[in-house]
């Protein structure tokens, strides 16, 4: 049986908000469940959409099921993407922010939960980045998108906060071909090291930003963005 898809109003953004600061300083209450349905919080969309609780195994798996689940209730506004992503945050709060084995919750900064419109921490919401993410690029993505839904991954990180990169189908596609292990379900070992080591994550984001300059990267695929890598990367697409 689902529940009914509402969004968070002021008062329970601030709320919740206030809640998220809580856990930072060392409390351990439970989410404020009651928000979900209490009218002074929130409100109904229309649609009557449903969703389950569910466990996401992977940021993939629950943006393959939200972009079905919430496809009647069509594009959003600014501001009603604010409420109803923070209401979803509120609602999947177990899987976004898990108890830890010392029985606290570590939920880092707001806009991983409140959904936060400036371009460089919209991604890092996380639900609604995923969600997105799946949504312009599909299992294609995997790559950025294999982390259990309370993490984001160095390569969702670094791709997806520069919009050229994140919107560009061809970037992603080879990215993934590159740096993606189908058979093991992540991210082959040692790709996103911080160093710019030859064919690693960041030397292929310096490669390909030099590669704009000089070729119409958006009209190209996967495969022939990987054509157009120097030698360097040619361990990385056979490796496994």
């Amino acid at each position: 049986m689902g529940e009914e898809v509402r969004i968070l109003n002021e008062e329970g953004v601030r709320r919740f908000r206030e809640y998220l600061f809580d856990l930072r300083t060392g409390s351990r209450q439970d989410p404020p469940w009651e928000m979900l349905t209490d009218p002074w919080c929130s409100a109904k969309v229309q649609g009557n959409v449903e969703i389950e609780q569910r466990y996401f195994e992977s940021g993939l798996n629950a943006a393959r099921y939200l972009n079905e689940a919430l496809r009647p209730l069509g594009r959003s506004t600014m501001e009603q993407k604010i409420s109803l992503w923070t209401w979803l945050s509120l609602f999947y709060f177990d899987q976004v922010c898990p108890v830890m084995r010392n029985g606290k919750r570590i939920p880092g900064k707001d806009y991983r939960h409140i959904l936060d419109l400036d371009s460089r921490r919209y991604y890092r919401h996380l639900l609604v980045g995923p969600y997105t993410i799946f949504d312009l690029h599909r299992e294609k993505a995997s790559l950025l998108l294999y982390n259990p839904p309370s993490q984001s991954s160095k390569f969702r990180l670094e791709l997806a906060c520069r919009q050229g990169f994140i919107t560009n189908r061809g970037i992603v596609e080879a990215a993934n071909l590159l740096y993606f292990d189908s058979e093991k379900g992540k991210a082959k070992p040692g790709a996103a090291v911080t160093s710019r080591k030859p064919g690693t994550l960041f030397r292929f984001i310096d490669v390909v930003q030099q590669l704009d300059l000089t070729y119409d990267l958006y009209s190209m695929s996967g495969e022939e963005v990987l054509d157009l890598l120097p030698p360097e990367f040619d361990e990385w697409k056979g490796f496994n």
